[in-house]
């Protein structure tokens, strides 16, 4: 099946996350990976979740269909990731099985009405168990798509392993984001498994120089959880304000902001750490494009989740930035220590204090590392390149 095989062919996305506006954050890199693989002449259709009652709509001329599944209340269940939320409120265990049982119902009678050549499950778990009734009473083929979170609570959780062993044999086709992914899916799987990450999700802007009375900006984005290790970040400054006048950006929003903001003023930080909660994708270029440092200080969390790629990182070096990042996950896919940024151990104050201050001091190093990052990620993490491995791993899940 070559690409003018795929032209026409109907591709059904089932998601967790997925944009309500051009401007949305949660699900970006995956509504970008659809508008990118549009170029193969594929039509699509994506299946997720409402968020507190939204409605089925259209953005970019493809249908979003929303499945609702509890009370307009409590439908956040993946916003700001769903087994952080099942840990802090058991009540969401409740939400979570309403979450497969009506997502399995509304999902089969979607595929029965519009009939797609190929369900493209992301998250597989729990998504595979609600794609599966379409798989064997409608014969349509599944792809998974693993993104790190479901493989990680299989390690905690003994079912969803033995689910995930039952059901990814019935996928004609497994992706993972990352080097670090795919080891995980190894432990469960002994088929192949394609490594596809994911590029960028902004336009990015030149370089914007910081003037001379400005302070120095680290910049961080994501989600305000446990993962993202920011807790570490605010720690090391302190040490890095006894040698140089910086700031630091955050970008995003979370379940601990307040904890985290209560972190700035007990360090007494409230004057040189900026929350900017989410902002357009306009907006988040400029962030990159000013920013002399982006760090992403993430660790393994006591739920054992870790970053599956981090895009943030690819989006920062498309800014020519030097990158800074804890050695965790799929960051070391991204992220060649020493060469295209510098990798750190994880939950460890006094090692991005000194990362930080040494390319504070060493400028040269600095534009180096982040030059030689934009080359990097251009040549692996390009769209042009990515369209064609999923060219290739759907032509052979359709074959």
């Amino acid at each position: 099946m070559s690409i003018d095989d795929l032209r026409d062919k109907h591709i059904l996305v089932i998601s967790s996350v997925y944009p309500t506006t051009s401007d949305g954050n949660h699900g970006a890199f995956i509504r970008e990976a659809v508008l990118q693989m549009r170029s193969l002449g594929i039509n699509f259709t994506i299946f997720a979740p409402a968020y507190e009652g939204s409605q089925t709509h259209n953005l970019d001329n493809i249908e979003v269909y929303r499945f609702r599944y509890f009370f307009k209340r409590f439908e956040n269940l993946v916003r700001d990731g769903a087994p952080t939320k099942l840990q802090k409120q058991p009540l969401y265990i409740l939400v979570a099985l309403l979450y497969i049982l009506l997502g399995t119902w509304q999902l089969f009678w979607l595929c029965k009405k519009q009939k797609p050549d190929l369900l493209h499950v992301n998250w597989p778990f729990p998504h595979g168990l609600m794609a599966y009734p379409v798989n064997k009473l409608l014969g349509i083929p599944m792809l998974f798509s693993f993104h790190g979170a479901e493989l990680l609570l299989a390690k905690k959780f003994n079912f969803v392993g033995s689910i995930l062993r039952w059901q990814i044999p019935m996928a004609k086709g497994v992706t993972a984001n990352s080097s670090f992914t795919q080891a995980l899916i190894q432990k469960l799987y002994s088929g192949e498994v394609t490594v596809i990450p994911y590029g960028l999700t902004i336009e990015p802007k030149h370089p914007v120089p910081r003037k001379p009375e400005e302070d120095i900006k680290l910049l961080f984005v994501g989600r305000l959880d446990e993962r993202k290790g920011l807790r570490y970040l605010l720690e090391a400054l302190p040490l890095v304000l006894s040698k140089y006048s910086v700031r630091l950006r955050i970008v995003g929003k979370g379940i601990l902001e307040d904890e985290i903001k209560a972190q700035c003023r007990e360090l007494k930080l409230e004057k040189v750490v900026d929350f900017l909660g989410f902002v357009s994708k306009e907006e988040l270029a400029y962030e990159y494009a000013s920013c002399d440092i982006f760090v992403l200080p993430a660790i393994v969390d006591s739920k054992g989740d870790t970053e599956g790629l981090g895009i943030v990182m690819i989006e920062a070096l498309a800014h020519e930035k030097p990158v800074i990042a804890s050695a965790v996950g799929g960051i070391v896919d991204v992220i060649q220590s020493g060469v295209t940024g510098i990798l750190v151990k994880e939950k460890d104050p006094q090692a991005l204090f000194e990362a930080i201050i040494d390319l504070i001091a060493d400028p040269i190093r600095a534009k180096e590392l982040g030059q030689r990052g934009l080359k990097d990620i251009q040549v692996r993490f390009g769209w042009s390149h990515l369209v064609l491995l999923w060219q290739d791993v759907f032509t052979k899940a359709l074959t």
